[in-house]
Protein backbone atom coordinates (compact mmCIF):
# COMPACT_ATOMS: atom_id res chain seq x y z
CA UNK A 1 0.00 0.00 0.00
CA UNK A 2 1.55 3.30 -1.09
CA UNK A 3 1.89 6.23 1.30
CA UNK A 4 -0.47 9.16 0.91
CA UNK A 5 0.98 12.00 -1.18
CA UNK A 6 0.70 15.26 0.81
CA UNK A 7 -1.48 17.90 -0.84
CA UNK A 8 0.00 21.39 -0.82
CA UNK A 9 -2.00 24.53 -1.48
CA UNK A 10 0.46 26.93 -3.13
CA UNK A 11 -1.17 30.20 -2.10
CA UNK A 12 -0.14 33.44 -3.77
CA UNK A 13 -1.61 36.90 -4.23
CA UNK A 14 -3.26 37.39 -7.62
CA UNK A 15 -1.94 40.56 -9.35
CA UNK A 16 -4.38 43.47 -9.40
CA UNK A 17 -2.31 46.29 -10.93
CA UNK A 18 -2.71 47.04 -14.65
CA UNK A 19 0.26 46.04 -16.78
CA UNK A 20 1.25 49.65 -17.45
CA UNK A 21 1.40 50.51 -13.74
CA UNK A 22 5.00 51.37 -12.69
CA UNK A 23 4.89 48.81 -9.87
CA UNK A 24 3.26 45.99 -11.85
CA UNK A 25 6.45 43.96 -12.45
CA UNK A 26 7.07 43.19 -8.79
CA UNK A 27 3.48 42.13 -8.22
CA UNK A 28 3.26 39.90 -11.32
CA UNK A 29 6.47 38.03 -10.44
CA UNK A 30 4.75 35.99 -7.72
CA UNK A 31 2.70 34.11 -10.34
CA UNK A 32 5.86 32.70 -11.94
CA UNK A 33 7.30 31.94 -8.51
CA UNK A 34 4.15 30.00 -7.57
CA UNK A 35 4.42 27.89 -10.70
CA UNK A 36 8.09 27.18 -10.06
CA UNK A 37 7.38 26.19 -6.46
CA UNK A 38 4.58 23.89 -7.62
CA UNK A 39 6.93 22.20 -10.11
CA UNK A 40 9.57 21.72 -7.40
CA UNK A 41 7.01 20.27 -4.98
CA UNK A 42 5.83 17.81 -7.61
CA UNK A 43 9.41 16.60 -8.08
CA UNK A 44 9.69 16.27 -4.29
CA UNK A 45 6.66 13.92 -4.16
CA UNK A 46 4.01 16.45 -3.13
CA UNK A 47 0.71 17.19 -4.88
CA UNK A 48 0.57 20.96 -5.39
CA UNK A 49 -2.61 22.94 -6.05
CA UNK A 50 -2.20 26.57 -7.15
CA UNK A 51 -4.63 28.86 -5.31
CA UNK A 52 -4.54 32.60 -6.11
CA UNK A 53 -5.76 34.95 -3.38
CA UNK A 54 -7.95 37.78 -4.58
CA UNK A 55 -11.05 39.67 -3.53
CA UNK A 56 -13.62 38.73 -2.48
CA UNK A 57 -12.03 36.82 0.36
CA UNK A 58 -14.74 34.16 0.53
CA UNK A 59 -13.75 32.95 -2.95
CA UNK A 60 -10.21 32.24 -1.73
CA UNK A 61 -11.55 30.50 1.38
CA UNK A 62 -13.86 28.31 -0.70
CA UNK A 63 -10.97 27.30 -2.99
CA UNK A 64 -8.86 26.48 0.04
CA UNK A 65 -11.62 24.38 1.57
CA UNK A 66 -12.23 22.56 -1.70
CA UNK A 67 -8.52 21.70 -2.06
CA UNK A 68 -8.42 20.13 1.42
CA UNK A 69 -4.63 20.59 1.66
CA UNK A 70 -2.35 18.99 4.21
CA UNK A 71 -0.36 22.22 4.29
CA UNK A 72 -0.11 25.65 2.64
CA UNK A 73 3.02 26.86 0.86
CA UNK A 74 2.59 30.52 1.70
CA UNK A 75 3.69 32.91 -1.08
CA UNK A 76 1.22 35.64 -0.11
CA UNK A 77 2.84 39.09 -0.42
CA UNK A 78 -0.32 41.16 -0.07
CA UNK A 79 -4.03 41.10 -0.72
CA UNK A 80 -5.95 43.18 -3.23
CA UNK A 81 -2.94 45.46 -3.71
CA UNK A 82 -2.35 46.05 0.01
CA UNK A 83 1.01 44.81 1.29
CA UNK A 84 -0.17 44.58 4.92
CA UNK A 85 -2.80 42.12 3.72
CA UNK A 86 -0.14 39.39 3.67
CA UNK A 87 -0.10 39.32 7.46
CA UNK A 88 -3.89 39.28 7.75
CA UNK A 89 -4.31 36.55 5.17
CA UNK A 90 -1.65 34.39 6.82
CA UNK A 91 -3.60 34.63 10.07
CA UNK A 92 -6.46 32.85 8.27
CA UNK A 93 -4.26 29.75 7.96
CA UNK A 94 -3.69 29.93 11.71
CA UNK A 95 -7.42 30.18 12.41
CA UNK A 96 -8.17 27.26 10.10
CA UNK A 97 -5.51 25.14 11.79
CA UNK A 98 -3.58 24.67 8.55
CA UNK A 99 0.21 24.29 8.80
CA UNK A 100 1.94 26.70 6.45
CA UNK A 101 5.47 27.41 5.29
CA UNK A 102 7.48 30.45 6.18
CA UNK A 103 7.38 32.89 9.04
CA UNK A 104 4.49 33.04 11.50
CA UNK A 105 2.05 35.93 11.69
CA UNK A 106 3.96 37.62 14.50
CA UNK A 107 7.16 37.84 12.45
CA UNK A 108 5.33 39.06 9.35
CA UNK A 109 3.63 41.77 11.42
CA UNK A 110 6.91 42.80 13.04
CA UNK A 111 8.79 43.11 9.75
CA UNK A 112 6.10 44.65 7.55
CA UNK A 113 7.13 47.97 9.10
CA UNK A 114 10.83 48.62 8.54
CA UNK A 115 10.97 51.09 11.44
CA UNK A 116 9.29 48.61 13.82
CA UNK A 117 11.68 45.84 12.78
CA UNK A 118 14.69 48.11 13.27
CA UNK A 119 13.48 49.00 16.77
CA UNK A 120 13.20 45.29 17.54
CA UNK A 121 16.71 44.67 16.20
CA UNK A 122 18.16 47.54 18.23
CA UNK A 123 16.41 46.21 21.33
CA UNK A 124 18.06 42.84 20.70
CA UNK A 125 21.49 44.45 20.58
CA UNK A 126 21.94 43.99 16.84
CA UNK A 127 23.59 46.60 14.61
CA UNK A 128 21.26 48.83 12.63
CA UNK A 129 21.10 52.58 12.07
CA UNK A 130 18.75 54.98 13.75
CA UNK A 131 15.65 55.72 11.70
CA UNK A 132 12.81 58.20 11.68
CA UNK A 133 9.24 57.36 10.68
CA UNK A 134 7.03 60.09 9.24
CA UNK A 135 3.31 59.49 8.89
CA UNK A 136 2.24 62.86 7.53
CA UNK A 137 3.53 65.99 5.87
CA UNK A 138 2.82 67.77 9.16
CA UNK A 139 5.82 65.98 10.69
CA UNK A 140 8.22 67.30 8.05
CA UNK A 141 9.27 70.41 9.94
CA UNK A 142 10.31 68.28 12.91
CA UNK A 143 12.37 65.99 10.65
CA UNK A 144 14.00 68.93 8.87
CA UNK A 145 14.90 70.57 12.17
CA UNK A 146 16.41 67.29 13.38
CA UNK A 147 18.28 66.25 10.23
CA UNK A 148 19.04 69.56 8.50
CA UNK A 149 18.90 72.16 11.30
CA UNK A 150 20.64 74.88 9.27
CA UNK A 151 17.81 74.86 6.72
CA UNK A 152 15.48 76.56 9.19
CA UNK A 153 18.00 79.25 9.98
CA UNK A 154 17.78 80.96 6.63
CA UNK A 155 18.93 80.30 3.09
CA UNK A 156 20.84 77.04 3.41
CA UNK A 157 18.39 74.59 1.84
CA UNK A 158 20.76 73.76 -0.99
CA UNK A 159 23.82 73.18 1.13
CA UNK A 160 24.84 69.51 1.53
CA UNK A 161 25.07 68.50 5.20
CA UNK A 162 24.36 64.77 5.41
CA UNK A 163 22.89 62.03 3.26
CA UNK A 164 19.73 60.12 4.12
CA UNK A 165 17.80 57.36 2.39
CA UNK A 166 14.03 57.85 2.22
CA UNK A 167 11.71 54.91 1.43
CA UNK A 168 8.22 53.59 2.16
CA UNK A 169 8.02 52.06 5.62
CA UNK A 170 5.73 49.16 4.73
CA UNK A 171 6.60 48.13 1.16
CA UNK A 172 9.14 45.62 -0.11
CA UNK A 173 10.75 44.70 -3.43
CA UNK A 174 12.45 48.14 -3.52
CA UNK A 175 9.10 49.79 -4.21
CA UNK A 176 9.47 53.54 -4.04
CA UNK A 177 13.27 53.50 -4.30
CA UNK A 178 15.02 55.34 -7.12
CA UNK A 179 17.86 57.83 -7.52
CA UNK A 180 15.81 60.51 -5.76
CA UNK A 181 15.62 58.34 -2.63
CA UNK A 182 18.96 59.66 -1.35
CA UNK A 183 18.50 63.21 -0.09
CA UNK A 184 21.20 65.67 0.85
CA UNK A 185 19.22 68.73 1.96
CA UNK A 186 15.91 69.80 3.46
CA UNK A 187 14.29 70.61 0.10
CA UNK A 188 15.02 67.15 -1.30
CA UNK A 189 13.76 65.53 1.89
CA UNK A 190 10.49 67.42 1.72
CA UNK A 191 9.89 66.54 -1.94
CA UNK A 192 10.65 62.86 -1.42
CA UNK A 193 8.51 62.45 1.68
CA UNK A 194 5.57 64.21 0.03
CA UNK A 195 5.91 62.01 -3.06
CA UNK A 196 6.04 58.72 -1.13
CA UNK A 197 3.18 59.62 1.21
CA UNK A 198 0.99 60.52 -1.75
CA UNK A 199 1.86 57.38 -3.71
CA UNK A 200 2.05 54.70 -1.01
CA UNK A 201 0.75 56.13 2.25
CA UNK A 202 1.44 54.09 5.34
CA UNK A 203 4.40 56.12 6.54
CA UNK A 204 7.91 56.90 5.31
CA UNK A 205 11.19 55.87 6.90
CA UNK A 206 14.25 58.14 6.84
CA UNK A 207 17.62 56.64 7.77
CA UNK A 208 21.29 57.57 7.29
CA UNK A 209 22.72 56.63 3.93
CA UNK A 210 25.44 54.01 4.34
CA UNK A 211 28.39 54.39 1.92
CA UNK A 212 29.86 50.88 2.18
CA UNK A 213 29.27 47.66 0.21
CA UNK A 214 25.85 45.98 0.34
CA UNK A 215 25.27 42.32 1.14
CA UNK A 216 22.32 40.00 1.55
CA UNK A 217 22.10 36.61 3.21
CA UNK A 218 19.44 34.01 2.85
CA UNK A 219 18.68 31.97 5.96
CA UNK A 220 17.17 28.50 5.96
CA UNK A 221 15.91 26.72 9.09
CA UNK A 222 15.14 23.02 8.54
CA UNK A 223 14.99 22.93 11.49
CA UNK A 224 17.97 24.91 12.85
CA UNK A 225 18.70 28.26 11.19
CA UNK A 226 21.84 28.57 9.12
CA UNK A 227 23.00 31.34 6.83
CA UNK A 228 23.37 30.57 3.16
CA UNK A 229 26.27 31.85 1.08
CA UNK A 230 26.84 35.60 1.34
CA UNK A 231 25.83 37.61 -1.73
CA UNK A 232 27.18 41.07 -2.55
CA UNK A 233 25.58 43.69 -4.75
CA UNK A 234 28.42 45.12 -6.85
CA UNK A 235 27.53 48.64 -7.92
CA UNK A 236 28.91 50.36 -11.00
CA UNK A 237 26.63 53.40 -11.24
CA UNK A 238 26.74 56.04 -13.92
CA UNK A 239 28.50 59.25 -12.97
CA UNK A 240 26.25 61.24 -10.67
CA UNK A 241 24.14 58.26 -9.60
CA UNK A 242 24.02 56.74 -6.13
CA UNK A 243 25.10 53.10 -5.65
CA UNK A 244 21.75 51.85 -4.35
CA UNK A 245 19.45 48.98 -5.23
CA UNK A 246 16.50 50.72 -6.90
CA UNK A 247 13.18 49.32 -8.09
CA UNK A 248 14.42 49.43 -11.69
CA UNK A 249 17.56 47.54 -10.71
CA UNK A 250 15.43 44.72 -9.30
CA UNK A 251 12.64 44.53 -11.84
CA UNK A 252 13.69 46.14 -15.14
CA UNK A 253 15.92 43.41 -16.52
CA UNK A 254 18.66 44.69 -18.82
CA UNK A 255 18.10 48.33 -17.82
CA UNK A 256 20.96 50.68 -16.98
CA UNK A 257 20.07 50.37 -13.29
CA UNK A 258 20.03 46.57 -13.51
CA UNK A 259 23.42 46.39 -15.20
CA UNK A 260 24.87 48.84 -12.65
CA UNK A 261 23.98 46.64 -9.65
CA UNK A 262 24.90 43.00 -10.18
CA UNK A 263 24.78 40.32 -7.46
CA UNK A 264 27.79 38.11 -6.88
CA UNK A 265 27.39 34.92 -4.86
CA UNK A 266 29.50 33.90 -3.09
CA UNK A 267 30.68 37.40 -2.27
CA UNK A 268 34.38 38.10 -2.87
CA UNK A 269 35.13 38.77 0.81
CA UNK A 270 37.43 37.22 3.36
CA UNK A 271 36.13 34.32 5.52
CA UNK A 272 36.14 36.34 8.74
CA UNK A 273 33.82 38.98 7.27
CA UNK A 274 31.56 36.28 5.81
CA UNK A 275 31.35 34.62 9.22
CA UNK A 276 30.54 37.94 10.91
CA UNK A 277 27.76 38.68 8.40
CA UNK A 278 26.37 35.14 8.76
CA UNK A 279 26.27 35.42 12.55
CA UNK A 280 24.38 38.72 12.35
CA UNK A 281 21.94 37.34 9.78
CA UNK A 282 21.02 34.32 11.89
CA UNK A 283 20.67 36.51 14.99
CA UNK A 284 18.36 38.89 13.09
CA UNK A 285 16.32 35.91 11.83
CA UNK A 286 15.84 34.73 15.41
CA UNK A 287 15.25 38.17 16.93
CA UNK A 288 12.39 38.92 14.55
CA UNK A 289 10.82 35.49 15.01
CA UNK A 290 11.32 34.25 11.46
CA UNK A 291 10.81 30.61 10.54
CA UNK A 292 11.80 28.23 7.71
CA UNK A 293 13.50 30.83 5.50
CA UNK A 294 14.13 34.58 5.21
CA UNK A 295 16.61 37.08 3.82
CA UNK A 296 18.62 39.69 5.71
CA UNK A 297 20.01 42.75 3.91
CA UNK A 298 23.06 44.55 5.28
CA UNK A 299 25.37 47.38 4.33
CA UNK A 300 28.65 48.60 5.76
CA UNK A 301 28.86 52.04 7.35
CA UNK A 302 31.70 54.53 6.89
CA UNK A 303 33.78 52.61 9.43
CA UNK A 304 33.29 49.27 7.67
CA UNK A 305 30.87 47.97 10.30
CA UNK A 306 27.86 45.94 9.09
CA UNK A 307 24.43 47.44 9.65
CA UNK A 308 21.17 45.57 9.10
CA UNK A 309 19.01 47.35 6.51
CA UNK A 310 15.99 45.09 6.89
CA UNK A 311 14.77 41.56 7.48
CA UNK A 312 12.49 40.07 4.82
CA UNK A 313 10.54 37.15 6.35
CA UNK A 314 8.86 36.36 3.03
CA UNK A 315 11.50 36.94 0.33
CA UNK A 316 11.24 36.03 -3.33
CA UNK A 317 12.16 32.34 -3.55
CA UNK A 318 11.77 31.96 -7.27
CA UNK A 319 14.48 29.82 -8.92
CA UNK A 320 16.20 32.90 -10.38
CA UNK A 321 16.03 35.02 -7.23
CA UNK A 322 18.88 35.70 -4.86
CA UNK A 323 17.68 33.35 -2.12
CA UNK A 324 17.61 30.34 -4.46
CA UNK A 325 20.98 31.32 -5.94
CA UNK A 326 22.54 31.36 -2.46
CA UNK A 327 20.88 28.03 -1.65
CA UNK A 328 22.44 26.42 -4.72
CA UNK A 329 25.88 27.80 -3.83
CA UNK A 330 25.36 26.36 -0.33
CA UNK A 331 24.67 22.87 -1.65
CA UNK A 332 20.86 22.78 -2.03
CA UNK A 333 19.21 22.24 -5.37
CA UNK A 334 16.12 24.38 -5.83
CA UNK A 335 13.85 21.36 -5.54
CA UNK A 336 15.63 20.13 -2.39
CA UNK A 337 15.27 23.51 -0.69
CA UNK A 338 11.56 23.82 -1.52
CA UNK A 339 10.94 20.22 -0.46
CA UNK A 340 12.78 20.69 2.85
CA UNK A 341 10.74 23.80 3.66
CA UNK A 342 7.47 21.99 2.87
CA UNK A 343 8.41 18.97 4.98
CA UNK A 344 9.27 21.22 7.91
CA UNK A 345 5.80 22.77 7.74
CA UNK A 346 4.16 19.36 7.36
CA UNK A 347 6.00 18.17 10.46
CA UNK A 348 4.56 21.09 12.45
CA UNK A 349 1.09 20.02 11.35
CA UNK A 350 1.63 16.47 12.57
CA UNK A 351 3.03 17.68 15.90
CA UNK A 352 0.18 20.13 16.61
Amino acid sequence: MSAKVPRVAVAYNAPVLPRDHPDAASEADVVEVARAVADALRIQSFEPILIPAKAPLNGFLEALDSAKPDLVFNLIEGFNGISAGATHLTSVFELLGLPYTGSPVEALAACVSKSRAKALLRGSGLPTTDSYRLESEGELSFAINLLFPHALQGGEKDRIHSCYLVKPDAEDGSLGIDQSSVVTNAHELQLRVEFLLARYGGGVIVEPYLPGPEFNLGVIAVPEPRALAVAQIVFKPEIGNWPILTYAAKWDEGSVADLASRPICPAPIDPSRAERLSTIAVAAFQATGCRDYARVDLRLDKNGEPMILEVNPNPDIGPNAGWARAARVSGFSYEEAIGAIAREALKRGVES
